[in-house]
């Protein structure tokens, strides 16, 4: 019994020495997950990215795109800290990090922000973004893009003085002058926000941006004219620099009650641009001999926006909800005209101020209330009003216009021009409703109505023929009133339908008899189109909507999901412009977990739209069909956990297939279907070849933890663009038309091959 009881003893101390160490393990266990959790790593990530093509589509916004294909260093970081981390339980409240990512291409961004939990926080934010336009642009045209001066060189026309006759024959001088020029701009932005916490109840905030742009875009510029009769001109495309910057600035105070909100807050936007205009030497297509005075056209001017804003909410119960908001601004433009207009399109001497005295006023404000008082049922009712004050004076300018019309002396004719100060006014009420029909069916209604004015302060100076008009644009008013039927259904535990109806009819007011600001040879009533004609966008018009969709979770592991929508547009007061148009969709998307490790997704789109207008001309009338069929398809996969967990492979492709084609028929139908003397190449009618995109995408990747801290990976990315758009055909040399300096810019095709390799280095 003594000895029993004596092994008893022992056998008991070793049980709870074992337990005692299981149960250490467990707490270690415990600490490690609770310190995943309130602890967040840190990361260091340094990468190589080597890409074997070079073109600027591809790169157009990833960063990947240099002046020639090669090796790009890249590196990305996060780090953490503070002592609201480590000693969180004794009170403590900092926190900081540092963030940055894609820190070595033209894409970047990194910020850094400390914040003392409850009190106060700082910020501040960089990113960096180049948006790459063409590598295949060329011009003969010499000068710093910056400076926004580009002349022509002084051997390129021989003895006669910017002589080019004709574009497709260039003088063997400017052929030789011809060289690439990479057109691209740069956005960089500068972020400093904080936040000072009073109380629970009262906070203010602060954000200021800095945005610098630079770089340029290419235009297209008038050049080229007669100056003894302003009968001939020509077209020349030339990067348009982009130097300025933007200064925007937001203050608010906020405050919160137990059943009220409200903010109070001030935005205001500072632009500045750095140049004022492009010029460049025009070139002559008249055969005679023209002298080297510069060309102008001014670029975007000085202006500021002043906004003050107030919202707010108050829960009348906990059922019935009220927000709204109200803001007034004030935008001006007071650049000053000096210095900045073509003496070869304003007359000298006739301008009728020395600034534009730009001044916009503009107003917006909306309530809504949210009520679930009744039992199933959820309503909503708001109103929006919006109105843009345009108070600028307007003024007669005389001009020489591009189509060959010398200004004129009399006020009444062309070449007197007033610009259009437009301002417009509108009205949004909506009214909604979401009905619980049983626990598995919903049904929600929506009705709108939105109303839109138009109208020009002070437009018509004495002594024209727009003098005391009642307005400035010919779609004086509309009206659109909105319908929209939505049902859900839970028709199982594993299907869920929703299906949707929408209508909505716009009718628009319009004032033929206005006489709209339009270079045209003389002022003309409804801006000079055809009786009958409406742009889309303001025209009366009648749309129809469907859209349904279902989600199937056919096994445990297993998910799909198939949607559609179709509209239909009708322009029904439109004699001529769009009279119509539709487009469908369906999308169908899948899920499947093969394993615990693995995932397999795929999804197919398939968007189909259609256009149809009818315009008048001189010669008679013309019908133009656009169709535009896209497929999209792709597959992605993803498996972990192989090589005991360390190794996860993954990889998605990608294939997109776009065509828009447009098919023309005139009436009456001439010869061949061409107007007299023209050639096949014009497409004057019938199918033009199609407008077409595509695209293939193979990215495979794979990480490897090596081990707690450090972690490879390594990925291939394979990208293929088809592209094909007879408008090149315009800039192409020898196939432009004859007053079209070319530029050889090509459709972007391009066949890249990238890969990167990547050591991630993780620690507390």
């Amino acid at each position: 019994m003594k000895n029993r009881s004596k092994l008893n003893l022992q056998l008991s101390a070793i049980t709870l020495g074992v337990l005692g160490l299981f149960a250490m393990s467990s707490a270690m266990a415990d600490d490690e997950e609770l310190k995943a959790l309130t602890q967040p790593k840190s990361s260091v990530q340094v990468e190589m990215i080597g890409v074997d093509a070079n073109s600027a589509k591809f790169g157009e916004y990833n960063g990947l795109y240099g002046h020639q294909s090669g090796a790009y260093p890249n590196g990305a970081l996060s780090v953490r800290g503070g002592s609201a981390y480590t000693n969180n339980e004794q009170g403590d409240t900092t926190r900081w990090s540092v963030t940055g990512d894609n820190l070595g291409l033209t894409s970047r961004s990194a910020n850094a922000s400390i914040a003392d939990q409850g009190s106060w926080s700082i910020g501040v934010n960089f990113d960096q973004l180049q948006h790459n336009i063409s590598n295949s642009y060329q011009t003969p045209y010499q000068g710093n893009i910056g400076s926004g001066l580009y002349t022509l060189p002084s051997n390129a026309f021989g003895s006669t003085v910017n002589k080019i006759a004709n574009t497709q024959s260039l003088p063997a001088g400017i052929l030789g002058d011809y060289g690439n020029v990479n057109i691209s701009s740069t956005r960089m932005n500068t972020t400093l926000n904080g936040t000072a916490i009073v109380d629970k109840n009262l906070n203010f905030t602060f954000d200021y941006n800095h945005l610098v742009q630079s770089g340029a875009k290419l235009g297209s510029m008038e050049s080229a004219v007669n100056t003894a009769t302003f009968t001939t001109s020509g077209i020349v495309v030339l990067p348009s620099p982009t130097n300025s910057q933007t200064d925007t600035l937001n203050l608010a105070v906020n405050w919160k009650g137990d059943n009220s909100y409200m903010t109070a807050s001030y935005f205001g936007s500072f632009y500045q641009n750095n140049i004022n205009s492009v010029q460049w030497t025009p070139y002559n297509t008249s055969g005679a001999s023209l002298t080297n005075t510069l060309q102008t056209l001014s670029v975007s001017p000085n202006n500021s926006l002043n906004q003050l804003n107030l919202n707010g909410g108050y829960d009348f119960s906990k059922k019935t909800k009220l927000t709204s908001n109200l803001s007034i601004s004030q935008n001006i433009q007071n650049d000053s005209y000096s210095g900045t207009y073509d003496p070869f399109m304003v007359k000298t001497g006739t301008l009728p101020s020395s600034s534009l005295n730009g001044l916009v006023n503009t107003m917006h404000a909306d309530v809504k209330v949210t009520d679930q008082s009744i039992k199933d049922l959820a309503l909503t009712a708001a109103f929006k009003f919006d109105e843009r004050d345009n108070l600028t004076q307007s003024n007669l300018y005389q001009f020489y216009s591009n189509d060959g019309y010398k200004a004129y002396s009399s006020t009444s004719a062309m070449g007197y021009q007033p610009n259009a100060p437009v301002s417009n006014k509108q009205n949004q009420l909506i009214f909604g409703g979401d009905y619980k029909i049983t626990k598995d069916q919903k049904l929600g209604l929506t009705l709108a109505n939105n109303s839109i004015s138009r109208w020009c302060n002070q437009y018509g100076p004495a002594g024209s023929v727009y003098a005391n008009s009642p307005n400035c644009v010919t779609a004086t008013s509309s009206n659109e009133n909105k319908a929209d039927l939505l049902y859900k259904l839970r028709a199982t535990e594993d299907i869920a339908l929703r299906a949707g109806v929408g209508y909505s009819n716009r009718k628009t007011n319009s004032d033929n008899q206005v006489y709209a600001t339009m270079p045209e040879q003389a002022a003309q009533k409804n801006a000079g189109d055809y009786q009958g004609f409406y742009p889309f966008f303001e025209a009366s018009r009648k749309q129809y909507l469907a859209k349904a969709s279902v989600d199937w979770q056919a096994l445990e592991n297993l998910a799909f999901k198939l949607g559609g929508k179709y509209t239909n547009d009708l322009y029904y007061d439109s004699t001529y412009g769009v009279l119509g148009g539709n487009s469908w969709s369906l999308n169908f998307d899948g899920n499947y977990a093969y394993s615990e490790a693995g995932t397999l997704s795929g999804y197919a789109t398939q968007q189909n739209s259609s256009r149809n207008l009818t315009n008048q001309a001189s010669s008679g009338s013309w019908n133009n069909k656009l169709n535009t069929n896209t497929t999209t398809l792709g597959l992605g996969v993803k498996h972990g956990g192989l090589l005991d967990g360390k190794l996860t492979l993954m990889g998605d492709a990608t294939y997109s297939t776009s065509i828009s084609q447009y098919n023309t028929t005139l009436y009456p139908v001439t010869a061949n279907c061409l107007s007299s003397g023209a050639t096949p190449a014009t497409f004057q009618c019938g199918m033009l070849p199609g407008i077409q995109n595509n695209l293939g995408i193979i990215k495979l990747g794979g990480s490897y933890q090596l081990d707690k801290n450090s972690k490879v990976g390594l990925m291939y990315w394979y990208q293929h663009l088809y592209s094909n758009d007879y408008y090149y055909t315009a800039y192409t040399m020898g196939t432009n038309p004859t007053s079209v300096l070319p530029t050889n810019q090509s459709s972007p095709s391009y066949n890249v091959n990238v890969i990167s390799a990547n050591y991630t280095y993780t620690f507390d």
